[in-house]
């Protein structure tokens, strides 16, 4: 048996020794190279932040220009006049930018939510901030002409992991715009509070930014370099250029920063901000009396040190997150869900790491919420049984040491969760526990290494408060995550090492574990990487993580050129193909190979063209699908293919494409159809409207539908159809108050052919089977999301938000959509009115206030 001390203390020299290799070439790494710089000026007399640019402290500062093209004609200068000042004093960096255009009328100035960011249609201003100038961290600060603020931490990125078709990896897409950082490089639901304000004259536009200290992290010294990049997006062609070049092809933005030098004797702030909250839900589903409710609570966040920082929620409210868009899972895996609550979005990069963490856990529906119905007897009735785990409170502590050294301490409580159940015939009720108090905790050690590597030391602990049984053991996962970069950051070796242990009070504990290992050449147009991905068959990290699959052992290799400069009619082009071998970890057996071939093309007009094929030539072995171990169901040799086609998105009017279909060779004539279509138009700057409508016909389609004590196993045959609308619309009323709206409906339906087949030792089918049943699902999600939110003072907001959501499911199938519309509409609703207030209280506001 694998000893689980000598693994960590494996894991952990690996980490400490790592460290020390590395930790003398800190300074050197590929952002040395080129660097502009700009002497910070200190001043006592402060601008005032109103975008006019006519302070005198702007005349008397050195000017940072000369910007040099990013996107679309990398390192070219560019023809656009950009002036920046910089000034400083005891409290805050003060920036002063004139982005110049002999057109000024044609600049783009569409209004959107605070952090709206690319897809906003308006031209934009923005600081990358690294107080360390280490390359590693900092903060990005923007502005569009319209007055928009967006703000996010930035990063060393992290090239994207692999996965089959299967495996459960995910995937992306490709926009017609260029992001200006990589991968990991962005963390866009970080906030912070800052001043802006812009204006547009006859010779352009100008933006003024207070960047006050207690939204930044910078060490204790009397003398500082900090890097900086200033960055401008011309919306209407696109161009994105910054003051000191950033290389397309190597690294990502943090790795090309300039500098600003000559700042002293600042302190770093007392940061402290407290942020209570008022809540009120009026409630009222079908056949129930309406409910008020009301809530109180705060966040809060505190400065430890001028590098690590705390962030709690005290008792939470996140019921006027968007909900969920729910889907009829057929499959035999669990689906995942996007996180939406703010707490667990906001500086969360460390947490990240090792791919063990899944913040959907806490709070999550409790573990016997759906047995309790089966324990009922025919005189009982539930009355109550919450659908989620209540949260008690939340906890993160980070930061990153000046030695690049990152901590992270998250600690999250549930409490202890009841059903209550009535008996019908003496009136009397009772309570079973669904779920026990809970306690959730992640430790993460992160050293930044030269060249945007890293090694990361990753733990995991979930302890309930009940004996350790089936349901209620404790978990632990430990992982450690790594990168190597070359100094020209074009080659890289990575993995990641995972071990997951289950601790019960009855039996022997439970060990799993997991590692990805990735090597190759990963810079410049030319790519080609290699990974093994295994997953034993007992690895488990979702008690506090997620993983779609285990017992996984695939072997890839990756093929890919990339084009980042203007050819032809193309602006940019990222094309790969991927040979992938996949087995099970135990026993070691065949599941499929795969060919793959993606491209993603940018015209010289902006629009965009995805195309994808892929061959599995000797078909899918299946071992999950059965919901038996041991078991597989063969599926034939596939082919699919797709393709996407958007227009520019910056024009008033604009349609999104896509078509897919799909081939399994085989005796039942299986085939997959796609279509969705995704129109929008822009009525003004501040009034836009888009719809989303997708259809999916899935014919002849194989499925498992039941098993028996003795070991059968049924499949059946069915044609699964799903069609999807999501209308979404925004008014904007200033860059601090708008309204939003979203509806969807999705409806899939299931219809079993009255083929039924017993699934075979070798994985085939046996169509001669005695066998019946109606497994057909008739499922519909509908929800709408009205919210309205006021930013009333800076970090300070005013949310109004209408909810309403249906949810049916039967076994009658309906092949009219006006019918099934009807039969929807006249299933139970609820509807949910809240109101919240939140007010920001700064300590510094409040103590200049009070001088």
């Amino acid at each position: 048996m694998f000893n689980i001390g000598y693994g960590f203390r494996l894991t952990f020299c690996l980490f400490i020794s790592t460290i020390i290799l590395y930790e003398p070439a800190f300074c050197s790494s590929l952002q040395d190279e080129n660097k502009k710089r700009l002497e910070a000026v200190r001043t006592t007399y402060p601008p005032k932040i109103d975008g006019i640019l006519n302070d005198e402290i702007w005349s008397s500062t050195p000017v940072a220009s000369d910007f040099i093209i990013y996107s679309p004609d990398n390192g070219k200068p560019s023809n656009k006049r950009t002036e920046v000042h910089l000034v400083y004093d005891n409290t805050a960096l003060y920036i002063g930018a004139f982005m110049y255009d002999n057109y000024p009328d044609s600049i783009y100035v569409e209004l959107g939510e605070r952090d709206a960011d690319r897809m906003l249609n308006a031209d934009n201003f923005s600081v990358e901030v690294c107080p360390y100038n280490d390359a590693i961290n900092g903060f990005r600060f923007k502005v569009s002409a319209s007055g928009v603020q967006s703000d996010s931490r930035i990063e060393q990125f992290e090239f994207g992991s692999g996965g089959g078709r299967r495996g459960g990896g995910g995937g992306g897409g490709m926009g017609g715009g260029m992001m200006m950082s990589g991968g990991r490089g962005r963390q866009d639901n970080w906030d912070a509070v800052w001043e802006s304000e812009v204006s547009i004259n006859d010779k352009g536009w100008v933006a003024e930014i207070k960047i006050p200290y207690s939204a930044l992290r910078f060490p204790k010294e009397v003398m500082q370099t900090w890097g900086i990049n200033f960055w401008r997006e011309v919306r209407r062609t696109k161009e994105q250029s910054s003051w000191n070049y950033v290389n397309r092809d190597i690294g990502s933005s943090i790795n090309h920063l300039g500098e600003i030098y000559n700042i002293s004797e600042i302190k770093p702030p007392v940061r402290l901000s407290i942020t209570p909250y008022v809540s009120g839900y009026l409630d009222k589903s079908t056949g129930q009396d309406a409910t008020f409710i009301y809530n109180g609570g705060l966040d809060l966040k505190l400065g430890l040190t001028e590098s690590f920082t705390l962030d709690a929620t005290l008792i939470p409210d996140f019921g006027q997150v968007q909900a969920d868009d729910q889907i009829l899972n057929l499959t035999p895996y669990e689906v995942r869900y996007n996180e939406k609550r703010s707490f667990f979005m906001e500086g969360t990069e460390l947490f990240d790491k090792g791919g063990i963490f899944y913040s959907r856990r806490i709070g999550a529906t409790p573990k016997m919420y759906y047995s309790v119905y089966d324990t009922l007897k025919s005189n009982e009735i539930i009355t109550d049984n919450p659908l989620e785990s209540g949260m008690i409170n939340a906890t993160k502590l980070s930061g990153r040491t000046h030695f690049g050294l990152g901590v992270g301490v998250f600690n999250a409580m549930t409490r202890e969760m009841f059903a209550n159940i009535k008996d019908t015939i003496t009136g009397e009720s009772y309570s079973v526990r669904t779920e026990p108090f809970t306690n959730f905790n992640l430790l993460v050690l992160d050293q930044n290494l030269p060249n945007g590597s890293y090694i990361s030391l990753v733990n995991s602990n979930v302890r309930r408060n009940a004996p350790k049984d089936d349901n209620y053991y404790t978990a632990n996962v430990t992982a450690t995550d790594f990168m190597l970069r070359t100094r020209n950051n074009l080659y890289s070796v990575s993995g990641v090492v995972a071990l997951s242990q289950k601790y019960f009070d009855d039996r022997a504990s439970e060990f799993g574990h997991s590692y990805d290992f990735r090597i190759g050449k990963t810079g410049g147009p030319f790519r080609i990487e290699y990974s093994l991905n295994a997953i034993s068959d007992t690895y488990d990290p979702n008690d506090m993580g997620y993983l779609r699959r285990n017992n996984q052992f695939e072997n890839e290799i990756q093929v890919s050129y990339n084009i980042n400069r203007p050819v032809w009619k193309i602006n940019s082009s990222r094309n790969s193909i991927q040979f992938s071998y996949a087995q099970l970890y135990s026993p070691r057996v065949f599941t499929e190979s795969q060919i793959d071939i993606s491209s993603v093309t940018v015209f010289r007009n902006f629009s965009n063209v995805m195309l994808r094929a892929s061959f599995t030539p000797g078909g899918f072995n299946d071992y999950f699908e059965p919901r038996v171990d041991g078991w597989f169901f063969h599926s034939g040799k596939e082919f699919q293919t797709s393709v996407s086609y958007d227009t520019n998105r910056d024009k008033k009017l604009y349609l999104g494409t896509t078509f897919s279909y799909s081939k399994i060779w085989s005796e039942y004539d299986q085939n997959n159809y796609m279509i969705s279509l995704d129109p929008g138009i822009r009525f003004s700057d501040r009034f836009s409207l888009s719809h989303q409508f997708s259809f999916q016909t899935k014919l002849n389609d194989l499925g498992y539908v039941d098993d028996t004590e003795s070991g059968e196993i049924y499949f059946g045959k069915r044609n699964n159809r799903t069609i999807m609308n999501t209308l979404s619309a925004g008014y904007i009323f200033s860059a601090d108050a708008y309204l939003t709206f979203r509806l969807r409906h999705y409806w899939s339906r299931a219809d079993y052919t009255n083929d039924f087949f017993l699934l075979k030792a070798n994985g085939d089918l046996d169509p001669d089977t005695p066998f019946a049943g109606n497994f057909d699902s008739n499922y519909n999600s509908f929800n709408i999301d009205l919210v309205y939110n006021w930013r009333f003072a800076p970090g300070s907001d005013i949310s109004v938000v209408w909810k309403n959501s249906i949810y049916s499911y039967g076994s009658f199938i309906f092949n009219r959509f006006s019918d099934n519309i009807d039969y929807m509409f006249d299933s139970p609703q609820t509807n949910s009115l809240s109101v919240k207030i939140l007010y920001y209280l700064d300590y510094q506001y409040l103590k200049k206030r009070n001088r």
